[in-house]
């Protein structure tokens, strides 16, 4: 299938990551950063530009492709770029939803949302508490696994999410908890000693990416 991701961040360029093996992929974001990194390490055309450039779209025959996915942190671009794809008659159109006060402007426009706060809230509700004051849960068909675990190890404590994750493709901080408060991570939120966050990790690497985090001294 082939299909369009506006915004390379993390939510963008990790599901282009997942999806550019069986998949044609082009993904879209203005943020110079942004865009080197995935032209790096995707397989995947990316395109230096606003998702809300109808031009761009048009030239990138919108009209064909068979899903589209607005995962900006903008609302108002991933709304703006969805009703485009859906004049296009879009089969499967998904926006990232960063304000849960909007939903009702996608809703009544008939546009899918996601929302990661809700979705982790959902996630941990289901965890299941083991006495080491980890939890876990198995996502889907067991592709991946939550740990909510403590960092404590010192080498990574008081770096930016992005050093601390280097491009690996075995896990992705998805959490941090302050409080009763859960804070969604950007790649430059600095994760602390004896900080609580929650890890979804790839299938066969849970055992090496809780010793990432918790034991000090140990490197990936």
């Amino acid at each position: 299938m082939n299909g369009i991701i506006v915004g390379a961040g993390r939510i963008g360029y990790n599901l282009a990551t997942k999806l550019q093996t069986d998949h044609d992929i082009t993904i879209i974001d203005k943020d110079i950063d942004a865009y080197d990194r995935a032209s790096e390490q995707l397989n995947c055309y990316v395109i230096h530009g606003n998702g809300t450039n109808t031009s761009i779209l048009e030239k990138e025959d919108i009209d064909k492709i068979d899903f589209f996915v607005a995962a900006t942190g903008n609302d108002e671009v991933n709304l703006l770029c969805s009703v485009f794809a859906k004049e296009h008659e879009v089969t499967t159109i998904v926006s990232k939803l960063n304000n849960p006060d909007h939903a009702s402007i996608f809703k009544k426009l008939g546009i899918s949302v996601i929302n990661p706060e809700r979705s982790i809230v959902r996630y941990i509700a289901r965890m299941i508490v083991r006495p080491t004051a980890q939890s876990l849960v198995t996502i889907g068909k067991g592709d991946g696994e939550i740990l909510e675990v403590k960092v404590k190890n010192r080498s990574i404590a008081g770096k930016t999410v992005k050093q601390i994750e280097n491009n690996t493709d075995k896990f992705i901080i998805i959490s941090k908890y302050i409080g009763d408060d859960i804070i969604i991570p950007n790649n430059g939120t600095i994760l602390n000693y004896d900080d609580s966050v929650a890890v979804l990790i790839k299938r066969g690497h849970l055992l090496e990416i809780r010793d990432y985090f918790t034991e000090d001294g140990f490197e990936l």
